[in-house]
């Protein structure tokens, strides 16, 4: 397991608070605890609401469709490092309300020792608060917030990873609310889904999408794109994904994630040695009509990290 010892050290070397101006190193997408892969999962029920209470014998997980002794589980209730986004650009004007009390409802359930810090986006970041545990700084920079301007819905939720790296805590997720629009950024999409790759942040997202709202042909197609661009980081990254036809649905779902940032199944494998490159990671409950979201995969390359990619920082 020598070589793993020497991917862990240098993966959480990574985790460490970089410079914002220049590189930045890969980090982890799962916990490594040298010789032990800790996978988070989240349980819901066909109605979307958090299961709890299952047991390790309830759950099997498969590293390259071969099934892996469970070695160490847990329900876990740590503090968690949240960013939430909240992409206010002018298709969403009349949501903003509803934003606002989703808000709310994401941080009724916050334990003391959580922290979190506020993104609202629109053409450009404007970021009202960095880290704190004082969740009404979170209600008054929203309160604030105004939707306006185009949308960059791909600069929103990169930026926010980026953010992430000051986190204190060990478990951390992004819950990124939007109507799906997308036409200022300048990170593409795929350099986005290569960073949520990386990094060790579970990204829930709330799409909203209002088919008969009177929009150009070409701004139904960014939006049906944002929408499923959204899907596809819950689905990578080990969150939930919503998808909303209407407003009136944001805080009801809020609160179901800030239930399920809390209720998260830690299982525990010892992965087998000799094997470099992407992992594939699947677990599988015994109980029926059950629903889990866990990161599908992780790197192992004992050969050394990728060069280091340059950035190109969005400042408010």
């Amino acid at each position: 397991m020598t070589s793993l010892r020497v991917i862990a050290a240098a993966l959480f070397a990574a985790l460490g608070s970089q410079p914002a101006q220049q590189y930045r190193l890969r980090e982890p997408n799962i916990r490594l605890d040298v010789n032990l892969v800790l996978v988070p999962v989240n349980v819901t029920d066909q109605r979307g609401a958090t299961v709890t209470g299952l047991d390790r014998g309830q759950f099997q997980i498969f590293e390259d469709r071969i099934r892996q002794p469970i070695v160490s589980f847990s329900r876990e209730d740590s503090p968690v490092s949240v960013g939430a986004v909240f992409v206010l650009s002018g298709s969403m004007k009349n949501k903003i309300d509803e934003a606002r009390r989703a808000s709310a409802a994401l941080f009724r359930t916050a334990n003391p020792g959580d922290e979190a810090f506020l993104i609202a986006f629109a053409t450009r970041p404007e970021t009202p608060t960095g880290f704190t545990s004082d969740t009404s700084r979170i209600q008054a920079g929203l309160g604030q917030a105004r939707a306006h301007g185009s949308t960059a819905l791909v600069d929103a939720v990169y930026l926010a990873l980026n953010r992430m790296r000051k986190a204190r805590n060990q478990r951390r997720a992004l819950v990124v609310i939007s109507d799906g629009m997308d036409n200022h950024s300048r990170y593409t999409k795929a350099e986005l889904r290569s960073l949520a790759l990386e990094t060790d942040v579970q990204i829930y997202t709330v799409a909203i999408f209002e088919p008969a709202r009177d929009l150009k042909p070409i701004q139904m197609d960014q939006e049906r794109a944002g929408v499923a661009l959204l899907e596809d980081l819950s689905r990578v990254t080990g969150g939930l994904h919503f998808a909303l036809t209407g407003a009136a649905d944001i805080p009801p779902v809020a609160a179901r994630i800030g239930t399920a940032l809390h209720n998260v199944y830690v299982i525990g494998y010892r992965p087998p040695g000799g094997i470099e490159g992407y992992r594939r990671i699947q677990v599988k409950a015994t109980v029926k009509n059950l629903r889990l979201a866990a990161r599908p995969g992780y790197y192992a390359a004992s050969a050394g990290l990728p060069p280091p990619r340059e950035e190109r920082v969005l400042r408010p």
